[in-house]
């Protein structure tokens, strides 16, 4: 137990410096607020624009339902990410991966502590995000409030799903093991999947039944209703447009659907990850790289 605490945080305080040493702490603090307040920003003018063309038909509540799911996602991509590219630019572009694999720190829990260092970001990204939001718009002061937070849930869903978020990344992590350096862009490709099925922008009753079957099978998307409820509440009965299959879903029920697909996705990240490490080992994969 002990060498594991060790190797997390020595991976963790790693891959924190591999990602903030390229500026000063006050321009990363700049761009860790810029990057994710510029996404939602657009988002937001997209709900204007869509108010504007329907004439309003668009309810006021959907600004911050789409927010805060935009702001809560970004952990999920940054997560995901951040577990597959560390494994490309350890291997590719530092040249190391082969030597922490063969030294006595613990090869997944190396990944986990990266996986650590990446979370803080995209929870710090996040909480300024939000904070963004309530401080420009009045919608989402009337939606999120201190009142209206459940702390309770809220600590249960970010529990629940950093594990999930994990396992996600490990399945990717794995599977770049085996891939070349443009591994990495699995990733993102799976991530923009990941954010069409799980109801970001868009309540899923607008997708095809046969499509939301799949959305109902991702714990991403108990995971940002969890999170969607624990800081804004249940959805407004006067909001039809934003009432999806899971509204009428208490929040105890959403907890229980997250823990039991976040439980299979860990059996499974298990199995995958074992299975590519060995395979990585026993072809090279560990030590090739495109040479560039």
């Amino acid at each position: 137990m002990t060498d594991h605490l060790r190797t997390l945080r020595l991976a963790t305080w790693l891959g924190w410096q591999l990602e903030t040493n390229w500026a000063s702490p006050w321009l990363f603090a700049l761009y860790m607020f810029v990057k994710p307040v510029c996404g939602s920003l657009m988002l937001v003018c997209m709900f204007y624009a869509a108010r504007y063309a329907t004439g309003g038909r668009v309810p006021a509540e959907f600004l911050p339902y789409l927010y805060i799911s935009n702001a809560c996602f970004g952990l999920v991509g940054t997560v995901m990410f951040g577990l597959s590219y560390a494994v490309v630019r350890d291997r590719e572009h530092y040249r190391m991966l082969k030597y922490i694999y063969i030294s006595p720190a613990h090869f997944q829990t190396y990944f986990l502590g990266r996986g650590l260092a990446r979370a803080t970001e995209g929870t710090v990204g996040g909480i300024l995000n939000v904070a963004a939001g309530l401080v420009l718009f009045s919608d989402m002061r009337a939606a999120v409030g201190g009142d209206g937070i459940s702390w309770t849930w809220l600590a249960v869903f970010l529990a629940i799903g950093s594990a999930m978020l994990w396992a996600c990344g490990m399945i990717l992590a794995g599977a770049c093991l085996n891939m070349s350096r443009n591994g990495m862009f699995l990733s993102e490709g799976i991530s923009g999947l990941v954010y069409l099925l799980s109801g970001v922008v868009f309540p899923l009753a607008v997708l095809p039944e046969w499509v939301q079957g799949v959305s109902r099978a991702l714990p991403t998307t108990y995971w940002l209703e969890g999170m969607r409820r624990a800081l804004m509440g249940p959805i407004p009965a006067d909001a039809p447009m934003l009432r999806g299959p899971l509204a009428d879903w208490s929040n105890g029920e959403l907890a229980a659907a997250l823990a039991v697909t976040t439980a299979g996705l860990v059996a499974a990240a298990q199995l995958v990850w074992r299975w590519s490490e060995r395979r990585a080992w026993r072809l090279g994969k560990l030590e090739e790289n495109a040479g560039v």
